[in-house]
């Protein structure tokens, strides 16, 4: 196998997981401060279900977490309610390997405060090291596959479901879009079932760069952050696990420009086939992640100065570092946190109240592009 610069020396998958055990107690003890202790306190889930895993070829169990406001689904029904409810499915961050779906729950109660009839569902994935590349993305995949058929049953909208995702679940917020294409062409429905729109806060969308050449196109980054970069390194070994990475078309190179590890660098046709017309993109001002995350934003208002694409949102929060909002502040409170979460709710009612639009309007045929 060709040598690839960009992937780190791997260690062995045992050291990984005894590692991977570490950092998610030190995970947990966080979670667990900004849940119970910082005030005011997130929503707790209303429902967990376990589905299995269908796409993937490793078998396993997926874990849907359901949010809801205080009068939503508690038991699996929604026979109480007339409306359809509009549907956000996220994805959690922690470098693929330590987060958990609860991680996000103020993001979820910022997102029901303001629109009560709405369902949050975040996926319990699976992580690496454990269950490295690409089974993170095939979960997802099947996470919104059982959503979209149990959709009757949960009275969700099947028009009106949008991504959000944090950090490597802002990677999957992108990645998983174009497996879902990919198996939605399989069962030829791939122009009738359509995304309403994704929201990525401070994603990953280019792994052609290494950690140091990230940190290069900002350099206030390594010295603000909080993530060490021995941690940074676990991250991408307990993920990119080389056995399991796409290979270049007639080589045994590794392709880390493959749109299902770098969706910032997916060909054009293919990335207005798979993604909604509607894409907000949020990036950290102290962040090696900023570039990169900015670049994407400015490539995809451009199909929207073209028509191809309807609206992108996003902006970039300036002064704080990687997963800012994630930090327990206690009693403290987090403005730039509230405000980013504020103006993303803002994108996510234009992804849900424009799906009329969406059929009426000429873009079935923008992947015809080059």
């Amino acid at each position: 196998m060709a040598s690839n610069p960009t992937l780190p020396t791997l260690p062995t998958r045992e050291a990984l997981a005894k590692e991977a055990r570490k950092y998610r107690s030190l995970n947990s003890i966080m979670s667990w401060l900004d849940r119970y202790i910082a005030w005011p306190l997130p929503p707790r889930p209303s429902l967990i279900l376990t589905i299995p895993s269908k796409t993937s070829q490793v078998p396993g169990e997926i874990q849907l977490y359901f949010f809801t406001a205080p009068a939503g689904v508690t038991d699996g029904r929604a026979d109480n309610l007339s409306a359809k409810r509009p549907v956000l499915i996220n994805f959690h961050g922690g470098g693929f390997s330590i987060g958990h779906p609860l991680d996000d729950a103020r993001w979820f109660g910022a997102v029901l405060h303001a629109h009560t009839g709405a369902v949050v569902v975040s996926v319990g994935y699976r992580v690496a090291p454990e269950h490295p590349f690409p089974i993170a993305i095939e979960d997802g995949t099947d996470a919104i596959l059982w959503l979209w058929e149990n959709a009757v049953k949960y009275n969700l909208d099947p028009d009106r479901f949008a991504i959000s995702g944090f950090s490597s679940g802002g990677n999957l917020a992108f990645t998983v879009p174009l497996r879902l294409h990919e198996e939605l062409e399989k069962r030829h429905v791939a122009k009738t079932v359509r995304l309403a729109g994704i929201v990525a806060f401070y994603p990953a969308v280019d792994w052609t760069k290494t950690r140091d050449e990230r940190d290069a196109t900002n350099p206030i980054a390594p010295r603000k952050s909080m993530i060490p970069q021995s941690v940074f390194k676990f991250f991408d070994s307990s993920y990119l696990a080389p056995e399991n990475l796409p290979r270049k078309p007639g080589s045994e190179e590794i392709d880390i420009a493959h749109p299902y590890l770098s969706p910032g660098l997916t060909p054009a046709s293919l990335l207005l086939a798979a993604y909604p017309p509607i894409v907000a993109i949020y990036t950290c001002g102290w962040d090696q992640l900023l570039v990169e995350g900015n670049k994407f934003r400015e490539r995809l208002q451009r199909f929207v100065d073209e028509g191809a694409m309807i609206h992108v949102g996003g902006t970039v929060i300036e002064d704080v570092v990687h997963g800012f909002d994630k930090k327990p502040c206690l009693f403290m409170g987090n403005p730039k946190r509230d405000q980013m979460y504020e103006d993303a709710i803002k994108q996510l009612e234009i992804m849900w109240e424009i799906k009329d639009l969406c059929r009426g309007s000429d873009l079935s045929d923008r992947s015809d592009r080059s």
